[in-house]
């Protein structure tokens, strides 16, 4: 019987494994962060760190710690109670006790309450969310169509005016439901409200006159409501004195909803168009090319967060100040990620910052990744539907989310076309065929038609989505 021999044998095995440092990890994890989170962390940061300096803040007049806060008796605070007057109700809560009495779907209402908590303190949306961008995808019924239908309702509203982009387009609403109404008023408010600058009735006499006789002198130039009216000084007088009676803060006798689930959005980048076009791309200075006549720069908003500095005199406390300085330089990392996803969203998308929403092309975030040599997931952190993120652009507020998209290719094979385009040009092509309903194949024969290279089953998946039943139904 052989014996079993136990023998113990060294030797060196080298492997490499990479790790994220402390530094890192805290970089990526504020790269994830919303605004009024980091803000918090800032202030914790601060009040436990003394080589943190706060220089300014811009919500603030007066920056204070939390240790530091004023207190206030039991007695004092009942007395202020007291003595404070009932004050009138929110928009928000005005318009919802109108919406209320509506009978609605669940989907319809749903949407119109998202719009009316979405309208800033003056009653407009254009500082906040882009309304298409509150249409959830997962209910098929919330259209674009359903969406119109309740910002006219909502329009309509007592107060008139309100759910709109801005005052310009809130005087044009208030003139279109007043059945009194001179229709020079509804010419000038259409986009041409420059001509009361100004309101003199002779002046805007002599400038609508010289708008009909400019518009003329262009090629192909058509009718305009000009042509139709025999208009004279005293409508022109008539015109002024209607639209200066109009209310141009619709929402000004009503408080903010100081509700946080509805606060202003997060925004962390402004895309502007600059006139004049540019020889390269300078992501470094976030300076994205156009076409020959307008570039792009693409600015990181700050928002909430105080402006921070170190505090040379304690310099001397190597850990603190260490540990500081890691602070701002997560910061800084923070803002120019941003700042280069943002560039690398403008450069693939260019069409729409060019052209309006309806030129949205599909765009993945490995792509964005790819361009910038950073890994999918540093985008996800910037782009991630559930956070609260948000884009300043010409065409309206969005979530950074909306401009990552699927699709499908295009006929001649160069570029994908996104599915929110396509389920526009469906929509488009059941709406004009009312009459006549057509099937899910003649849909996809119709798109392939238009250079979109797409099956009577991908059809039949963005048909439901969009909440459009079969040709039988129809």
């Amino acid at each position: 019987m052989a014996l079993l021999k136990q023998t113990q044998t060294q030797s060196q095995k080298q492997t490499q494994i990479q790790r994220m440092s402390h530094l890192q990890i805290q970089a990526v994890n504020l790269l994830a962060m919303s605004s009024s989170d980091l803000r918090e962390l800032i202030y914790k940061e601060a009040d436990e760190n003394p080589a943190i300096e706060i220089v300014r803040d811009t919500r603030s007049s007066g920056v204070e710690r939390s240790s530091s806060r004023s207190k206030i008796s039991a007695d004092d605070y009942q007395r202020a109670l007291e003595a404070t007057e009932d004050r009138p109700e929110t928009l928000q809560a005005h318009l919802m006790h109108q919406l209320n009495s509506i009978n609605l779907s669940q989907d319809e209402y749903n949407l119109s309450q998202k719009l009316i908590y979405n309208l800033d303190s003056n009653g407009f949306y254009g500082t906040m969310l882009a309304p298409e961008s509150l249409i959830d995808k997962n209910r098929p019924l919330q259209t674009r169509e359903m969406l119109q239908r309740c910002i006219k309702r909502i329009q309509r509203m007592d107060p008139v005016g309100t759910c709109c982009k801005g005052p310009e387009e809130s005087l044009f609403v208030q003139a279109q439901i007043d059945s009194d109404c001179p229709k020079l008023a509804l010419f000038i408010l259409d986009g041409h409200i420059e001509l009361l600058n100004p309101p003199e009735p002779s002046k805007v006499f002599e400038k609508l006159e010289k708008y009909q006789k400019d518009w003329h002198s262009k090629k192909f130039a058509g009718e305009i409501l000009l042509d139709k009216l025999d208009y004279s000084v005293s409508d022109a007088a008539d015109a002024i004195k209607f639209i200066l009676q109009l209310n141009i803060h619709p929402a000004q006798d009503y408080l903010k909803d100081t509700n946080k689930e509805f606060e202003t959005p997060d925004i962390v980048l402004k895309i502007e168009r600059k006139e004049g076009g540019l020889q390269l791309n300078d992501y470094s200075k976030g300076l994205v090319m156009g076409d020959n006549k307008y570039h792009f720069q693409i600015k990181y908003a700050s928002g909430t967060l105080p402006e921070l500095k170190l505090a040379p005199e304690f310099s001397i406390d190597k850990a603190n100040y260490q540990r500081a300085k890691e602070l701002l330089d997560s910061i800084a990392f923070r803002e120019s990620s941003i700042i280069l996803q943002g560039c690398a969203i403008v450069n693939a998308q260019k069409d729409f910052f060019l052209k309006g929403t309806q030129n949205l092309v599909a765009l993945t975030r490995k792509q964005v990744a790819d361009e910038l040599g950073i890994h999918e997931s540093t985008v996800s952190r910037m782009s991630a539907k559930k956070g609260s993120k948000y884009i300043q652009t010409e065409w309206g507020l969005y979530p950074a989310s909306f401009f990552f998209s699927s699709g499908v290719q295009s006929s001649d094979g160069n570029e994908k076309i996104s599915s929110v385009i396509i389920k526009q040009k469906m929509e488009e092509i059941i709406s004009e065929n009312k009459t006549q309903p057509i099937s899910d194949s003649k849909l996809a024969e119709l798109l392939n038609d238009q250079g979109i290279k797409i099956a009577r089953r991908t059809v039949a998946k963005y048909r439901n989505q969009i909440g459009m039943e079969n040709s039988y139904k129809r």
